[in-house]
């Protein structure tokens, strides 16, 4: 009668399933880290679905704090931290909590100095100069400001005087003449900033920033939605390609 005799060296495989069994948390915290980036990546995503030419500054504001083999949680977020400007988290939190909208720099300005009555906001009327991601332009907001003298006189002495109102409203052979007023013109009694342009054909009266009183945002952007999907999606394929890749490496 044949026999086939079946051996195994046990302490070998041992050693190599206490190899392995030692990378788990690596594995674990390199799924984990993968899955962030994906998740990173699907946020930026629905950003550039839901906001009309979002900023560089709202486009980047996804970060991630990555998980490490002894705490295996990794962070993806908004950032709150801003060297200049105001963090993203502020400008987004309407977006993604809904809410009433924050006041902006420039509105904070004008309130500040009785030019934006309380419980109003701005939106830009026919005269704003738009920049390329649907924004009134720094340019023509600082000439605002400086019009109705509400830049803060402590560091920055930039608001206009009578001479500099004056050379504005004259207008030069390239540019017409401007004055800028607050008060409700037309039928519908429109309150807002308005442009007055002069030239020798007469003057034309503009809107450039628009008053409402109601300035409330819908949440448009489910930060969390996007983050639990992506992540039941995903985690799983990379919990299993990096199991596969320390077993490889403790061969």
């Amino acid at each position: 009668m044949a026999t086939i005799n079946v051996s195994a060296n046990v302490d070998e495989a041992s050693k190599h399933i206490k190899s392995v069994s030692r990378q788990i948390p690596f594995a674990a915290s390199l799924a984990i880290n993968n899955t962030a980036k994906k998740v990173k990546a699907k946020e930026e995503h629905e950003i550039r679905d839901v906001f009309d030419r979002p900023t560089p500054y709202i486009q980047n504001s996804v970060f991630i704090k990555p998980s490490n083999k002894r705490n295996l949680t990794a962070t993806v977020g908004i950032k709150d931290i801003a060297i200049k400007g105001t963090p993203a988290t502020k400008i987004l939190r309407a977006e993604i909590e809904g809410g009433e909208r924050r006041l902006k720099k420039y509105e904070v300005l004008l309130r500040r100095t009785g030019n934006l009555p309380e419980g109003y906001f701005t939106v830009p009327g026919a005269a704003a100069k738009i920049d390329q991601y649907g924004n009134i332009t720094k340019s023509q907001i600082t000439q605002i400001i400086s019009y109705f003298k509400s830049f803060p006189e402590a560091g920055y002495k930039a608001n206009s005087t009578e001479q500099s109102r004056a050379r504005l409203a004259k207008g030069s052979k390239k540019k017409y003449g401007i004055e800028y007023f607050i008060g409700k013109v037309g039928q519908k009694q429109t309150i807002g900033i308005w442009q007055r342009v002069i030239s020798g054909l007469g003057t034309r009266v503009r809107p450039v920033l628009i008053y409402v009183q109601s300035a409330r945002y819908e949440p448009v952007l489910d930060f969390e939605f996007v983050a639990v999907n992506t992540v039941k999606r995903e985690f799983n394929n990379e919990f299993k390609v990096a199991i596969d890749r320390v077993i490889r490496e403790a061969r």
